[in-house]
């Protein structure tokens, strides 16, 4: 395996696990914290957390893949960039901070309530400091540091929080701990700049922060489309149908959104490369991107064949017996995880080769038809009404994608080729998913099955070829001391 193809792979490996860790410490936090404090104080730490986490759209401004692209093309931008970045970033959280106290003292109601959504502001400024600063080391194809201050912040915040929690503080002592672990995380990113990567400290104007603003605006709105596309079934289900449909179908994208890490931590070591090697024509970039888009395509339809073949299983062991009308609702919703996956590729390509303006108007069409698709399919089929229309508009966005990216260019890269293997080994494994539930195989061992499956079908389809699994072989079994060298 070359060098460069493996310093992706190990980047890979390392920020998905960095992401698997701290999601897992996060869980563990919630149930106590859930289970501790009760329903109410829950549910004032989950509105002020979606309160300020509305403001971290335009703070952060989708600075982070214009980041990576940009530094992955030329590392010496870094210094400049970083102060321009943190400039920027200041400004918008100046401005949002005005805003957020005073809607937190006009439509806020409750000291306490008002209070957490005060510190979790301050918390931002360092939260979208940590995320610029990772999109640097990332460009820069050090992942490790990244890992570093992502782990550091979530054992620190959720050792702290959970002893805490035990010791009986409150949620205000919770949100403390954040702010104070974030801005110590903050801190180390900073550090690790400065010792690995290069001086940040430069001179920065205001016709540099106006070419900034020019610059990655597309990416702001690919921000702000994105989110809205994102929670429109969510809003219309709750006027259209009520809580407790809205509820059945926040479970099954609860067990699909799980896994969205993946994606960006494939997008973190191959964006930067892709952005780099397509200076050097369109066949560098093409090595590049295929890996990207068929790694996205099978584990998006692995996934999609374990959660959609299994779904009665996966909704009656997490939530229990009454979310059993969910399923259907997962099993669409799976299907979409696999397009999600390949359109996310493809949309980090188009980026690569500076067409995002694309992007934004491909999720705002996909916005308006998926807005049309529910008001037609809520009332008749309610959550599963939703998560078709979900699915049907995924089914759009792929064409549109596909058609920016260029039918000619789609063919060079041989992406039909690419396709046609793990979409058999996907369809068999969903097949055999369904038959292990009617078959009334237990769960567990079902699951088991159903990887084992998965990988026998990649294989004997020749969805995953022999050399890229001796490589995979040779990652895994590499010497240790070679491994801490790259």
């Amino acid at each position: 395996m070359e060098a460069a193809n493996r310093k992706i792979a190990l980047n890979t490996i390392l920020l998905s696990a960095t992401e698997l860790l701290t999601r897992l410490v996060s869980l563990v936090l919630v149930i106590f914290v859930a289970r501790r404090l009760g329903p109410a104080m829950m549910g004032i730490y989950s509105f002020a957390l979606t309160f300020v986490n509305f403001f971290d759209i335009f703070i952060s401004f989708g600075l982070e893949r214009y980041i990576q692209r940009e530094v992955g093309r030329q590392p010496d931008l870094a210094g400049p960039l970083f102060s321009q970045v943190f400039a920027l970033k200041l400004l918008a959280y100046l401005g949002s901070g005005v805003v957020i106290v005073i809607l937190s003292l006009t439509i806020v109601e409750g000291d306490l309530k008002r209070y957490v959504v005060w510190l979790l502001s301050l918390s931002l400024f360092f939260r979208t400091n940590i995320t610029s600063s990772n999109c640097f080391f990332r460009a820069h194809q050090h992942a490790k540091y990244e890992a570093l201050v992502v782990i550091s912040f979530r054992l620190i915040y959720g050792g702290a929080g959970l002893a805490a929690i035990l010791s009986g503080q409150g949620i205000l002592t919770l949100s403390a701990l954040e702010l104070t672990a974030q801005a110590g995380a903050c801190s180390l990113a900073w550090w690790l700049f400065i010792r690995k990567i290069g001086n940040p400290f430069h001179r920065v104007t205001w016709n540099n922060l106006l070419t900034l603003v020019r610059s990655t605006k597309d990416f702001l709105f690919i921000r702000v489309v994105l989110t809205f596309y994102a929670s429109i079934n969510m809003f219309m289900l709750s006027f259209m149908a009520g809580d407790a449909v809205t509820g059945m179908y926040a479970a099954a994208l609860r067990l699909c959104g799980s896994f969205d890490f993946l994606p960006d931590a494939f997008t973190g070591a191959f964006l930067p490369v892709m952005s780099r090697q397509i200076k050097s024509g369109w066949e560098s970039f093409a090595a590049v991107f295929r890996p990207f888009f068929k790694y996205l395509l099978v584990i998006g339809l692995g996934l999609a064949a374990v959660l959609g073949g299994m779904a009665e299983g996966f909704i009656l062991l997490i939530f229990g017996p009454v979310f059993k009308p969910a399923t259907p609702t997962l099993t669409l919703l799976a299907l979409s995880l696999a397009l999600t996956f390949v359109n996310l590729s493809l949309s980090n390509g188009l980026i690569a080769l500076d067409r995002e303006r694309k992007i934004v108007w491909i999720i705002l069409l996909a916005a308006a038809f998926n807005l049309c698709l529910n008001l037609a399919l809520i009332p008749i089929y309610r959550q599963s009404g939703a998560a078709g229309a979900t699915l049907i508009s995924e089914v759009l966005v792929l064409f549109l994608m596909l058609q920016a990216m260029g039918w000619r260019q789609v063919r060079i890269l041989g992406l039909g080729r690419v396709t046609l293997r793990p979409l058999l080994a996907g369809l068999l494994s969903f097949g055999l998913g369904r038959g292990l539930v009617a078959w009334q195989i237990n769960f567990f061992a079902g699951l088991t099955l159903m990887a084992l499956g998965f990988f026998f079908l990649t294989v004997c389809t020749g969805a995953l070829s022999r050399e890229e699994l001796r490589e995979a072989w040779d990652l895994i079994t590499w010497k240790r001391k070679e491994l801490e060298a790259a």
